[in-house]
């Protein structure tokens, strides 16, 4: 039996990427920025940074202007996450709390953005550690930041089960050798075949661990 579940946010607590890709978009149009929507999908599950490392690979000036830009924008475009929250969370949240799993979080997001997601749909206090793809070097599809989760817990990768919904997620989990349970998008076609496990409802971990 597992010890622990480590939550990933986006796709999976909120789903909120539809949501990342119009705000993305509309800063594109402002900015100049041609980005198709294959280029868009592609950053599912990725971070601003390496986002704009991709897209801006040369001019590194540029790169951290419209990086420090984007950022600012972010903050202000409003988004409702209780509208896109995930009607199976707070369930499966009280099954695993009822089984003694503990509760963690590894985000690509930015930790501020993590809290606030948590906050407003009031779910922060089941998780014992919040982790940020910000506190690394490298996020997702790095495994720096599972790593570090499992060895914050004091655990070991065979302890843990993760839920991700991105490629870039569970090629990071499956990187710090951790199985990983894949919620099917319901929003994009995403590769999920790397996953231990597809599953359509978070409530199906409760039979996982």
């Amino acid at each position: 039996m597992k010890k622990a579940v480590i939550f990933d946010v986006d796709g999976v607590i909120v789903f909120s990427e539809k949501a990342y890709q119009k705000r993305r978009a509309i800063f594109f149009e402002k900015n100049g920025l041609p980005v198709s929507q294959e280029v868009q999908e592609h950053f599912v599950g990725s971070n601003a940074f390496d986002m704009f490392e991709q897209l801006i690979p040369a001019d590194i000036k540029k790169r951290e202007e419209l990086l420090q830009a984007y950022q600012e924008f972010r903050r202000q475009y409003p988004i409702n996450y209780q509208e896109m929250f995930n009607p199976d969370i707070l369930s499966t949240l009280d099954g695993l709390v009822k089984k003694g799993i503990r509760l963690a979080v590894a985000s690509s997001g930015p930790l501020e953005n993590i809290y606030r997601i948590l906050e407003v749909n009031q779910i922060k206090n089941y998780f014992e550690l919040i982790t940020s793809g910000e506190m690394f070097a490298r996020s997702k599809p790095n495994p720096e930041i599972y790593q570090y989760t499992v060895s914050k817990l004091d655990l070991q990768p065979s302890d843990c089960l993760v839920i991700e919904d991105s490629a870039f997620g569970i090629e990071a989990a499956r990187r710090a050798n951790l199985s990983v349970a894949a919620l099917k998008s319901q929003q994009f076609a995403i590769d999920q075949s790397q996953a231990t496990y597809q599953i359509e409802s978070t409530k199906q971990l409760l039979d996982l661990i």
